[in-house]
């Protein structure tokens, strides 16, 4: 449970570093993914180095020599994790720091899959493990002279052995496939190496999508949502009204719209100042969503100061109440600004569609707002948006009414 909840506390974290790729920080998750890496063919070597009947598998001097390189690597991604460790908080440029924790690396375990045979090991996968971290760490000029060399090696390696100049797989005594069943070695190596660049590979992956898939739903919000108060903006309001108004006209339901407006905005701004009207917006969102149904009901800011309520299944007396508890809301509301208090209210226009006209239920409640603060202001006025619901009873259904 504790490594569950550390987890979750660490995945957002790391995501962020992810999508902000600061070098120091880079570089010290770079050097943490890779450093396990490299001692797993560390580990599995000098196990052969220190087993006579596992180093007959190897030229013993080209494995003592890959041994030293490997440890030098490794060395050097420490000292990279401690550099960076001491300068986590600094947000300093460190151009050279990235380059020197992704070459050798990649390069390193380029070079252990050509040791080891190219095409016949699993080091293939770690090398592409290691090349998908740095480019998800990195951008891609710090990757390139990685790839350049390592293409380099691997087209030079393929060239001499082709004509016989080099052998292929120099690190071992014999090939890992044979033709018989694998030695009992190698069918430790492969299994050891395999399974951790495959579980390397596809934490990665996955890690990846899915901080690619939460990003996503974050630029969905953005586009969904006014960045101010919180609430559905009025590209979101507009979709919503528009399907509510193709299932009003199929099941007559009645459903209303509550157009609401801050009473002299503009005053506020010239008195107390722009952040003082950006309170009382915000607290004008956060009172329409406590006294609107989550999931059901849309709550929007569609202009400066104006907002909007869909309130679906709803009938014109229960939009009324509804608008009284906003209201009264934000009446009660006590405004604190450089020592000062102040209040505000709000006006409200109200209409209940009719033969799912939308559209038209939006003007109505447009009309009703402005007719409320021509009577003064601090008010609600509230009707059905049509004239012809009154006049037959076959309208009168259609719009929901008794």
């Amino acid at each position: 449970m504790n490594w569950a909840r550390r987890w979750r506390d660490l995945k957002p974290w790391l995501a962020e570093q992810l999508l902000a790729r600061r070098p120091v920080i880079s570089c010290l998750l770079f050097s943490a993914a890779a450093i396990p890496m490299l001692l797993v063919f560390t580990g599995l070597q000098t196990f052969a180095l220190l087993h006579p009947e596992a180093r007959a598998f190897y030229h013993p001097d080209a494995l003592m020599a890959t041994q030293v390189l490997l440890v030098s690597v490794i060395v050097g991604l420490a000292g990279v994790s401690w550099y960076c460790w001491g300068r986590r908080k600094i947000d300093a440029a460190c151009n050279w720091l990235p380059m020197l924790t992704v070459t050798p690396t990649v390069l390193m375990l380029i070079a252990l899959a050509i040791a080891h045979g190219l095409k016949d090991t699993p080091v293939s996968v770690s090398v592409l493990t290691a090349i998908l971290l740095a480019r998800a760490l990195f951008d891609f000029k710090t990757l390139k002279p990685s790839l350049v060399i390592g293409a380099g090696m691997v087209l030079a390696n393929e060239a001499l052995v082709a004509k016989g100049l080099v052998p292929y797989a120099p690190l071992l005594s014999g090939p890992v496939f044979s033709g018989d069943g694998l030695a009992w070695w190698w069918q430790i190596w492969c299994r050891v190496v395999l399974d951790f660049s495959l579980l390397s590979f596809s934490c990665m992956v996955f890690f990846l999508f899915s901080t690619l898939g939460q990003r996503r739903h974050e630029l969905e919000n953005l586009v969904r949502t006014d960045m101010l108060t919180g609430l559905a903006n009025r590209r979101t309001f507009m979709t919503q009204l528009e399907i509510e108004s193709h299932r009003h006209a199929r099941s007559k339901r009645p459903f209303c719209l509550v157009m609401c407006d801050v009473d002299h905005f503009k005053k506020i701004n010239d008195t107390w100042g722009h952040p003082a009207g950006d309170a009382v917006l915000v607290e004008l969102g956060r009172i329409l969503k406590s006294t609107t149904r989550e999931q059901i009901d849309t709550a929007a800011r569609i202009g400066g100061e104006e907002f909007a309520v869909l309130l679906p299944e709803t009938g014109l007396d229960q939009a009324e109440r509804v608008a009284q508890l906003m209201s009264s809301g934000v009446r009660s509301q006590i405004f604190v600004y450089e020592g000062k208090q102040f209040s505000v209210t709000q006006s409200v226009g109200i209409a209940q569609a009719c033969e799912g006209d939308g559209d038209g239920a939006m003007r109505v409640a447009d009309d009703n707002l402005y007719i409320a603060k021509r009577q003064g202001r601090d008010r609600i006025v509230a009707s059905v948006a049509a004239a012809a619901a009154a006049a037959s009873p076959e309208a009168r259904v259609a719009c929901g009414l008794k």
